[in-house]
């Protein structure tokens, strides 16, 4: 059995920064870039039962002109938690998707965009309305952006 060191190990040669958050919970900055090839890769080396994307948290950094991304990553059979984060431009937050290799992201990719605007480049089912009504889509109102009024 592959122990969890070395998964963890395997997302430290992506990483440009490292953290802990919470008790024990580590956080691997990665550059948006290459948040696609890790996870390709990952899967090629320890296939995909070795874990599961729960969740994708989109922060608006309005201060700092940046949306953070933070993939909630469950590696198996541990099930010991890490966050892949990135961070996105405000003015043109593109990323590509993960919904071809990781059909699991699916609804994270469209909640993120439909709330924050982040462009999964490449997913065919981004669509405003996903979580948003029409008359805030209709305006063009991202509800999750900090100055959006809402």
């Amino acid at each position: 059995m592959i122990s969890v060191s070395s998964k963890l190990d395997f997302f430290l040669k992506y990483a440009v920064k490292t953290e802990v958050v919470k008790p024990n919970r580590k956080v691997f900055v990665v550059k948006s870039e290459n948040v696609r090839t890790l996870f390709e890769e990952f899967i090629k080396q320890y296939g995909y039962e070795a874990f599961y994307i729960s969740t994708i948290a989109g922060t608006d950094l309005l201060g700092e002109n940046k949306i953070r991304l933070d993939y909630y990553v469950v590696l198996l059979p541990e099930e010991e938690t890490i966050v892949i984060r990135t961070f996105l431009e405000r003015s043109n937050p593109v990323i590509d998707t993960l919904v071809d290799i990781i059909p699991g992201v699916f609804s994270g990719e469209c909640e993120t965009h439909d709330l924050l605007g982040v462009i999964f480049k490449g997913n065919p089912f981004l669509k405003r309305g996903f979580f948003v009504s029409t008359d805030v889509t209709e305006k063009g109102i991202y509800p999750l952006r900090k100055d959006s009024g809402v």
